[in-house]
């Protein structure tokens, strides 16, 4: 049935209104506006709407209106699809889509791409794929392509590339060096660095909230981490459930946030939320969650599981 243009709603408005929902963390009420923006077949609001659904955990929905965002001609809406396909396990559409926001000049396809392939079991595939687009400039592959390099091992021909990327001025690079150099020395120093990378790299900002915490500031370090936390970071959850547990006791706000690193796909977290439910005296679901990171390669968690299974 057509829309009544005389009874339509201002979808400028509705989009208005809806990120600002968002932005208050209430992604419900903004998916309700945002979508009656994204039934006009406004190409903005679909991106918003997808946001939203994604932040929701709904990734087949944020995919369809990522979709449809990119076909109305967003093209930064081609990484949002990526990304979104990336949490459904569909790797060849991924890929695709990647590529096409590669083409379109995001920096970020790179990292979606990487994802894709390396889902696909293509990893030598992908640093092959990397290693010509650094050499020849980019520095957004320069930098995934160090992230494979050190996954692998070759630590200093991760550095190299990393570097390049940071000499070439991607912030991101900048912050990757910073977490590496925290994670090597724990040098104190490097909180300027730190600080500077938090927004850009979300390890940068676990590293500072390390160091926070090392200093005593651990309110300051809870900020830090609520913050990622509240921007998506997945890698924040881990950190924040362990600072909710271990400086400020409060196990209820450690379960959710363990939980959360859990939605996210946090291996990790299954083991600290498993620690947690032991110490609650739920060993039932305690085993389920130490079963999950076991299977997933957690040694510790293999060992605390085969204690818990020989005492039961």
């Amino acid at each position: 049935m057509p829309l009544d243009p005389e009874n339509s709603p201002d979808v400028d408005v509705l989009v208005d209104r809806g990120c600002a929902l968002a932005d208050r963390g209430d992604h419900e009420q903004a998916v309700e506006l945002l979508g009656t923006a994204a039934a006009h077949g406004d190409p903005v609001a679909l991106r918003h709407l997808g946001a939203c659904l994604g932040v929701l955990g709904r990734w087949a929905e944020a995919a369809v209106a990522h979709r449809r965002a990119a076909d109305a001609g967003q093209d930064a809406a081609w990484l949002d699809l990526a990304r979104a396909l990336l949490r459904l396990g569909c790797w060849s559409e991924a890929e695709t889509a990647a590529r096409t926001a590669v083409d379109r000049g995001e920096p970020g396809g790179w990292a979606a791409l990487s994802g894709a392939l390396q889902g696909q079991d293509r990893a030598a595939e992908a640093e092959r794929t990397f290693r010509v687009a650094a050499e020849r400039g980019e520095h957004p592959a320069a930098l995934e392509l160090a992230y494979l390099l050190r996954s692998s091992g070759r630590q200093l021909a991760a550095w190299h590339w990393a570097q390049v990327a940071a000499d070439a001025g991607n912030p991101v690079a900048r912050a990757t060096l910073a977490c590496w150099r925290w994670q090597e020395s724990h040098d104190l120093a490097l909180e300027p660095e730190l600080r500077v990378g938090a927004d850009h790299h979300q390890h940068a900002r676990t590293g500072l909230a390390d160091l926070l915490r090392s200093t005593g500031r651990v309110e300051e370090a809870r900020a830090v981490l609520e913050r990622g936390a509240a921007r998506g970071e997945l890698a924040s959850w881990l950190p924040l459930g362990n600072l909710y547990r271990d400086e400020l006791d409060d196990a209820v706000a450690a379960e959710a946030a363990y939980r959360a690193g859990v939605e996210g796909g946090d291996l990790h977290a299954h083991h600290d939320l498993a620690v947690l439910l032991l110490e609650t005296g739920d060993v039932d679901t305690a085993v389920e969650h130490f079963s999950i990171a076991a299977a997933g390669g957690d040694e510790l968690a293999a060992r605390v599981l085969r204690e818990v299974l020989g005492d039961s």
